[in-house]
C-alpha cells in the first residue's frame, strides 16, 4: 500500500454520538492531549463543539473523539475576569512551553443539585484548568502550583 493510499483512507471527520446528539468533528481540528485528563489518561484526542440546541454560548462540549461516552462541559476562561494572577499564568505557560498569544484556558464545569434541593448549582475547576496551545492544537490539564484556586468555584 502506498503512502497516498494510506492517507486517502484516513477519514477527514468523525461523527460522535454524544449525549446531546450526533456531532461531526474534523480530525484536523482535534486537540491532542499527550497525557490525557486527570483520571482519563488513556484518552488523547478531543474535539471542541457548541452544545447543540443550547443558547448557553458560554459553555462548550469537550468531547473525546475515541470514546463517545467521555465528554465534559467546559467554559472558556475570560482573561478579563482576572481570576488567575499574571504570575500563575506565566508559570503555567513556561512549564508547558506555550507562547501567551497561542494560549486558551478551558475550565471544566461541574453541574450538581443545588444545596437547597431546588434547581442546579454549577462550578468550574480553577485548580486544574485545561490549557491549549492553539497553534499546535495540543493541550494539558495543568495543576496550579498552590491551592488558592478552588476545585469548585461557583458560577
Amino acid at each position: 500500500m502506498t503512502t497516498s493510499e494510506t492517507e486517502q483512507k484516513v477519514p477527514e471527520t468523525v461523527t460522535v454520538e454524544t449525549r446531546f446528539g450526533d456531532i461531526e468533528f474534523f480530525w484536523n481540528k482535534a486537540i491532542y492531549m499527550p497525557v490525557g485528563l486527570l483520571g482519563f489518561a488513556e484518552h488523547h484526542a478531543f474535539g471542541l463543539a457548541n452544545i447543540p440546541g443550547s443558547t448557553l454560548d458560554q459553555f462548550k462540549l469537550y468531547q473525546s473523539l475515541t470514546d463517545a461516552n467521555l465528554s465534559f462541559i467546559i467554559s472558556p476562561y475570560n482573561p478579563d475576569a482576572n481570576i488567575y494572577s499574571a504570575e500563575d499564568i506565566e508559570r503555567a505557560l513556561g512549564s508547558l512551553a506555550i507562547p501567551q498569544e497561542d494560549m486558551v484556558i478551558l475550565l471544566v464545569v461541574t453541574i450538581r443539585p443545588s444545596p437547597s434541593g431546588t434547581g442546579i448549582a454549577m462550578s468550574v475547576n480553577l485548580q486544574a484548568p485545561i490549557i491549549i496551545d492553539t497553534k499546535r492544537q495540543v493541550g494539558w490539564q495543568h495543576i496550579m502550583a498552590h491551592d488558592k484556586y478552588p476545585v469548585q468555584h461557583d458560577i
